[in-house]
C-alpha cells in the first residue's frame, strides 16, 4: 500500500490543489476508443452522494483499481484537485472509509450536470488502459 495504516486517527485532511485524485471507470462507461463516457462521471450510490475516488497520499492507481469488484474490468484516470475544484459546485472532500480500510477515499460532491460532466471529461487524465473488453 502506498501508506501504512497506523493507529493514528483517520480524519478528514485538507487535500492540495496540487495533488491528484483517482477514479475507477468500469468498462460499462468507457467508449470503443478506450476513454471513459459523460456518465462515468456520478454521484453513487445516489445523487446525493459523491462521486468516489482517492487521493494519491494514500494510493495507486493500483490500489484503486484493485478495489473494484473484477480489476480487470475497470481503468483507472485521475484528475488534478484544483481543476475539479474550479468545476461549479464540486466540492473536493477527503473521506476515508474506514469500514473499508480505505485512508485515500475522497468524495466530489455536487451535482453531476451535463455542463459539469463535460469539464470532467475535459480534465481528466487516463492512468491505466488495461480494461477486460470480453
Amino acid at each position: 500500500m502506498a501508506h501504512e495504516i497506523g493507529a493514528e486517527a483517520w480524519d478528514g485532511e485538507n487535500i492540495p490543489n496540487e495533488a491528484y485524485l483517482y477514479m475507477r471507470v468500469h468498462k460499462m462507461k468507457i467508449d470503443s476508443d478506450g476513454e471513459p463516457i459523460p456518465g462515468a462521471f456520478k454521484n453513487l450510490p445516489t445523487s446525493d452522494d459523491g462521486m468516489s475516488t482517492d487521493w494519491e497520499k494514500y494510493s495507486t492507481p493500483e490500489e484503486t483499481c484493485q478495489r473494484g469488484r473484477v480489476p480487470l474490468d475497470n481503468i483507472v484516470i485521475r484528475f488534478l484537485t484544483g481543476r475539479v475544484r474550479n468545476i461549479p459546485e464540486q466540492i473536493v472532500k477527503h473521506t476515508p472509509d474506514k469500514e473499508n480500510n480505505n485512508r485515500a477515499h475522497t468524495d466530489v460532491f455536487g451535482k453531476k450536470t451535463t455542463q459539469a460532466r463535460e469539464m470532467f471529461m475535459s480534465i481528466y487524465e487516463k492512468v491505466s488502459i488495461e480494461v477486460n473488453q470480453s
